[in-house]
């Protein structure tokens, strides 16, 4: 209701408020023009949106989200995230047939001098590990080379047949021209024990921007710090702000939880002795990381030989990674498999995981696949970043070929990134005795 309703409808209007509504539609016109001409001229005009509250609960795929400051410039945030994803001219998008690359990492090494000591851990993190530059390389990298970054649902789904039911299979869907897709997730984001002893993050927390951010141990200080720059997420974020187009409509990163050492660094498990007061301290870094447009996915709960395990003790698994994992961070359909082994499909071991709800899992491999089971569900092979691939691609060289003349598989490696620029030479020349080493 107009607060002025029960004034008189008499009063004489002053000569310039009689001239406001032709003002105003004039202003409307010129504005129209100028976005007219810039679309017409190929310029992106820029559209900000605020997310709604109810959102929040949703599937993070459609989440508009602004990306952080760096860790030099954090400032409290009061207000709602806006989209910053860029409008594409969509009459520029293309049908893609072509292969989804898929790549992973495990937590960054933040301390080269702790991770390549050369003590017992010190080769284990060399292989399995990768540095925070090498992790911002590589992003420059798969950047340079037309790759970006899409969400696991906007590719695979739900399909109506032509008889009415309804099968899981690859989506029809289209991209900018010119751009590739990759998936990119994370394994083991838990930060164990020996991570933290090891030079890695000791916890994801949210940043005073409201983002998402880490903390670790400084080992010259002993003091805990907090940045935005040295884990996946806060470098995703940060690298989609500089370069809007390197995300496809909003898309992020998975992030892959076990469940028997808590989550993201909160000791979450049924036996931890505070594990009441470490759930409710990671119930907003949950939310943050689902605000910022990260998925979530199962690395099963106790990080088994899945290959090796019984039907019962699947169902085992998967009930204690949905009473202690997804009760936190809500339903994900995606599935990582621990080291990754995984039962013949088909069997009842690989029905268990189906019938918790999985549709999409992956393995490890160098080599590019997919593949949609009659089952319900798409299987995947995921390129590991990490120290061996990184010395095994150097060793091999760019142009390495196999005894029958094809190329290896580690050429697919160095066709999305130079090798030479992303290796860190903090690792040193032999696993394991890097930097830290005295």
């Amino acid at each position: 209701m107009n607060r002025r309703t029960g004034r008189s409808s008499n009063r004489r209007r002053h000569p310039i408020k009689n001239m406001l509504p032709i003002v105003i539609i004039a202003l409307v016109v010129l504005s129209g023009a100028v976005v007219c001409v810039a679309i017409a001229n190929g310029v992106s005009v820029p559209t900000v949106g605020t997310v709604d509250s109810t959102a929040l609960s949703q599937s993070p795929s459609g989440l508009p989200s602004e990306p952080p400051a760096s860790s030099s410039e954090l400032e409290p945030s009061s207000t709602a995230p806006v989209s910053s994803e860029p409008v594409y001219d969509r009459s520029n998008y293309v049908t893609y047939k072509g292969a989804i690359e898929h790549i992973f990492v495990h937590p960054l090494v933040v301390y080269p001098e702790l991770a390549f000591d050369g003590d017992a851990a010190a080769k284990g993190m060399d292989d399995y590990m990768t540095t925070v530059t090498e992790f911002k390389r590589m992003l420059e990298e798969l950047y340079k080379n037309n790759y970006i970054l899409v969400n696991i649902d906007q590719m695979y789904g739900e399909i109506q047949n032509d008889d009415g039911t309804t099968s899981y299979g690859r989506l029809p869907f289209k991209l900018p021209k010119g751009k590739k897709p990759l998936i990119i997730s994370t394994d083991d984001m838990n930060y164990y024990q020996y991570m933290r002893e090891e030079g890695c993050n000791w916890k994801m927390v949210v940043g005073d921007d409201g983002h998402i951010a880490e903390m670790s141990v400084d080992p010259k200080t002993g003091k805990e710090v907090v940045t935005q720059g040295n884990e996946v997420f806060s470098i995703i974020n940060q690298f989609v702000k500089e370069h809007p187009d390197f995300s496809f409509e909003g898309a992020k990163a998975i992030v892959g939880l076990t469940g028997y050492d808590g989550v993201l660094g909160y000791r979450t498990q049924a036996d931890s002795p505070e594990r009441q007061k470490e759930i409710e301290a990671v119930k907003p870094v949950i939310e943050c990381l689902k605000k910022d447009g990260f998925q979530f996915a199962s690395h099963s709960y106790g990080h088994r030989h899945m290959s090796k395990m019984s039907a019962d003790s699947i169902r085992e698994d998967c009930q204690a990674w949905k009473d202690e994992v997804q009760s936190l961070i809500g339903d994900t359909s995606v599935y990582l498999f621990p080291y990754g082994e995984y039962p013949d499909h088909g069997t009842p071991q690989y029905n268990v995981l189906v019938e918790y709800g999985f549709r999409y899992f992956s393995g490890v491999g160098i080599n590019t696949y997919q593949k949609v089971y009659d089952a319900g569900y798409v299987f995947d092979d995921r390129k590991n970043i990490d120290g061996l691939t990184l010395r095994t691609c150097l060793k091999e060289g760019p142009d390495a070929v196999k005894a029958n003349g094809q190329p290896t598989a580690r050429t697919q490696v160095w066709k999305m990134m130079d090798v030479n620029y992303v290796f860190d030479k903090a690792r040193g020349d032999e696993p394991g005795k890097g930097i830290g080493v005295k």
